[in-house]
């Protein structure tokens, strides 16, 4: 025999050994994951599980393109969502014809007039499409255990190729482990991840739209030609407008229940937060009055009422709870929102007047009268501009130069700088509806300003070391008595051409 033909027999031989002893060994060793001809369930393994924590099941398995139907009936109520995915045809240069699917469309039933929030219906598509169970953990007996006496959800999806199935959504697992489902035809309750039904727990209110004052033709951002405020919050209609006050540093103004510019800050957050909203969510549709009545809408602690070119807002807001959440009507729509999203839920009319009581820019100032203790005090002033030449610069500048007379007499314009910050820095104390009718003349402070309008305020004796302060004869506050003090102490002064301490 050749030395090749005997290695090569050997080699056979060995390998022969090799694999009986290997087979030996698999069926000597039990399997503990084998099943029970017996009994037809699958047995235990050492931790007692149907199946091991890293085996999953596949229940369900298509793709949300495929879905024609999802009716679901969970705690929220009842809802039927139909979804489309439309094909694209398009055609190759040999003639050869492709689909491509476009983004899926979704329709739900009895809404169909409404605006769907952008990734609820993808989320309960995306469950209804592929279920997949980390184990089998029971065989259909004791149900109510697991809560299929009174499921969470029964979900019936039907696809575009004629499947059809029905889930029911169970209690949710001990320590955060996922929650139990089932199918209908198969009497085995399965453990899922939480996140693979949440889907199904949506109610229809949650596949609705949460924005609010949107428009399709969104192009003059948040001017307005009608803005105005009430409820209960500010007891009276609060009618906004643009100012045309150009003495002061304010884009509008309040015209009733008072005249008079409107604080800043405060309303021009407010204006800008009046359309393109974002509620937390939908809570009712179409709701009767009597529903209205039971979210407390019938009588609203606030209303906003807005004209733009391409839009008109119209809002009812309730209160909100402590936990700063409120409900808002706009368009039969009732939504809940944050206290946060809304700066005008928030906010008092005392809120929406400037704190100081007139501070008009100097340099829209002509004149100053101001009458105290019998006497009447006018400060002219006059502005001159002229341009020279700046070689350095090689440019015109222009230099204004600025005199002040009351009497005739020429009053250091340092002097009446500090006097007119301390003029205009008397700062509002308290709001109050009543005017101080009979009360004595303190001060009387009149502003005619380079546009040709006027502005005045008055402060009259009070009580408690301040004196009531009345805006443009409509606007009544209070402020302290010895601003008034110090400013009738100072325009005596500074008609003298003599110094005064500033205030700041």
């Amino acid at each position: 025999m050749k030395k090749t033909t005997k290695t090569l027999i050997i080699a056979v031989t060995a390998v022969a050994l090799l694999v009986g002893a290997f087979l030996l060994v698999y069926f000597l060793v039990p399997d503990n994951k084998a099943e029970d001809t017996s009994s037809g369930q699958l047995l235990s393994d050492e931790n007692n599980s149907l199946l091991s924590e890293h085996e999953h099941v596949h229940l369900v398995s298509h793709i949300p393109a495929e879905i024609k139907s999802m009716e679901v009936e969970n705690e929220s109520g009842k809802y039927t969502l139909l979804s489309e995915t439309p094909k694209i045809e398009t055609t190759a240069s040999d003639g050869t014809a492709s689909y491509m699917t476009d983004a899926t469309v979704y329709t739900l039933v009895g809404f169909e007039d409404m605006d769907l929030l952008t990734g609820s219906p993808d989320t309960l598509a995306n469950d209804c499409a592929s279920i997949t169970a980390s184990k089998k953990v029971n065989d259909g007996s004791a149900k109510a255990d697991f809560g299929f006496d009174k499921p969470r959800a029964t979900v019936k999806v039907e696809y575009t190729d004629g499947d059809k199935v029905t889930v029911y959504v169970g209690n949710d697992a001990d320590d955060n482990k996922g929650a139990y489902l089932m199918l209908e035809g198969d009497e085995n309750v399965y453990l899922v991840d939480s996140e693979s039904v949440d889907g199904f727990l949506m109610g229809a209110m949650d596949m609705l739209s949460t924005e609010i004052g949107f428009s399709a033709n969104d192009d003059s951002g948040n001017v307005f030609s009608k803005m105005v405020f009430g409820g209960s919050l500010f007891g009276e209609d609060v009618v906004l407008d643009y100012s045309d006050y150009e003495a002061f540093s304010a884009t509008y103004m309040i015209t009733s229940p008072d005249s008079t510019i409107a604080n800043e800050e405060t309303v021009s957050y407010m204006v800008n937060n009046v359309r393109n909203l974002t509620a937390e969510k939908v809570i009712a549709v179409s709701p009767d009055d009597e529903k209205i009545k039971s979210y407390g809408l019938d009588d609203p602690y606030v209303t906003v009422e807005a004209e733009y070119p391409d839009l008109t807002v119209s809002y009812k807001a309730t209160k909100p709870d402590d936990e700063g959440m409120f409900y808002l009507l706009s368009g039969g729509i009732v939504y809940q929102m944050d206290k946060n999203a809304v700066p005008w839920i928030n906010y008092s009319y005392d809120q929406l007047i400037p704190a100081s009581v007139m501070s008009p820019k100097y340099v829209n100032v002509n004149k100053v009268t101001v009458e105290a203790d019998g006497k009447t005090y006018e400060f002219d002033i006059e502005r001159e501009t002229a341009v020279s030449y700046n070689a350095d610069s090689d440019t015109d500048v222009e230099n204004t130069v600025t005199t002040v007379t009351c009497g005739g007499k020429t009053v250091s314009e340092e002097i009446f700088n500090i006097y007119f910050q301390n003029l205009t820095s008397a700062k509002r104390s308290d709001m109050t509806a009543d005017m101080p009718e009979g009360k004595k003349e303190l001060l009387k402070i009149t502003y005619e300003f380079s546009d040709g309008k006027t502005g005045t305020a008055v402060y009259f004796e009070g009580e408690n070391r301040k004196c009531a302060v009345v805006v443009n004869d409509t606007l009544a506050s209070t402020a302290f008595e010895s601003y008034v003090a110090k400013i009738i102490e100072d325009t005596k002064l500074v008609s003298e051409n003599k110094s005064v301490d500033s205030v700041y």
